[in-house]
């Protein structure tokens, strides 16, 4: 399973979580690696962030862009795939 990278922007932070899966869609483990979320926050994270789709990036290769309004905050992540 391919190895990938998630960059993840919230107010000013910026964190980065790794995890292997079939797909980089389909599973939120880098919701944890977001630090500065209140559980109230994490869990409406949880929940939108199954809905909508990630944008491929232009001119870039494996890697893919979501945005998710939270808690009335823009939440910024990059999918990128790190290893086949």
């Amino acid at each position: 399973m391919p190895l990938y990278t998630y960059v993840i922007s919230f107010k000013g932070s910026t964190h980065v979580a790794q995890s292997s899966h079939s797909n980089f869609r389909g599973f939120i483990n880098w919701v944890e690696s977001i630090s500065n979320l209140s559980p109230a926050l994490k869990q409406e994270l949880a929940h939108k962030a199954y809905s909508g789709d990630f944008s491929a990036i232009e001119n870039k290769k494996h890697v893919w862009k979501k945005s998710i309004e939270v808690g009335g905050s823009e939440l910024i992540v990059h999918a990128i795939q790190t290893q086949p």
